[in-house]
């Protein structure tokens, strides 16, 4: 049932550091969007009408900032979107290892008024800072919510990459607070309708 769209923000960031612009890119301030309160802001370098995936912390391609990796904070980045497809009732976002594949986290149910999620999401079940979403169990199977990357000291640098689901479905079928991350992530790939991502990298 999905359609994926593969947005090549790569090519846009490149497009960025051109000094002489970028043909046939947008540069969108911030929206002004609030998530309790709290306004979200990112600047968007992307195709118009772009299904499109930004962070205020993070850059694609390039390394997390310690805050969001297990030797800091550990807390969720902010994250931003824009032209989400017609008939979106809500979104889903999968954090996942893609070096040595596993599934970091998950946050779904979250609703479809919302243009982004802020920084240091409330490691619960049923976050208090979004109110409607929720979250399966990270990685290490107890904490809810958001795990870092944490990949063994002296490795190569591991990838990373935020999925961003666009849902046809306003609460996921099927799920309840036990399920499995890997059972979650399945249930949303049969009922979203557009998909697009933030990649980005660490290492210890």
């Amino acid at each position: 049932m999905r359609r994926a769209l593969f947005v090549s923000i790569l090519g846009a960031l490149a497009a960025c550091g051109d000094d002489g612009g970028s043909s046939g890119q947008v540069d969108a301030s911030t929206d002004g969007s609030t998530v309790d309160g709290s306004t979200i802001d990112a600047a968007i370098d992307a195709p118009a009408g772009a299904f499109t995936l930004t962070s205020p912390t993070i850059t694609m391609g390039m390394p997390f900032p310690t805050v969001h990796i297990c030797d800091g904070a550990n807390t969720s980045p902010a994250l931003n979107w824009t032209n989400p497809p017609t008939g979106t009732m809500s979104y889903a976002i999968v954090f996942t290892d893609n070096t040595n594949p596993l599934i970091h986290s998950i946050i779904y149910d979250i609703p479809a008024t919302l243009t982004g999620l802020p920084a240091n999401i409330t490691k619960m079940y049923l976050p208090g800072n979004v109110n409607g979403a929720k979250q399966t169990r990270a990685y290490d199977n107890n904490t809810y919510g958001y795990l870092g990357p944490c990949p063994a000291p002296a490795n190569a640098a591991h990838t990373y990459e935020f999925k961003l689901y666009a849902m046809n479905v306003a609460t996921l079928p099927g799920t309840m607070m036990t399920i499995t991350r890997p059972d979650a992530r399945t249930i949303i790939e049969a009922n979203d309708i557009a998909m697009v991502s933030l990649t980005a990298t660490a290492d210890r």
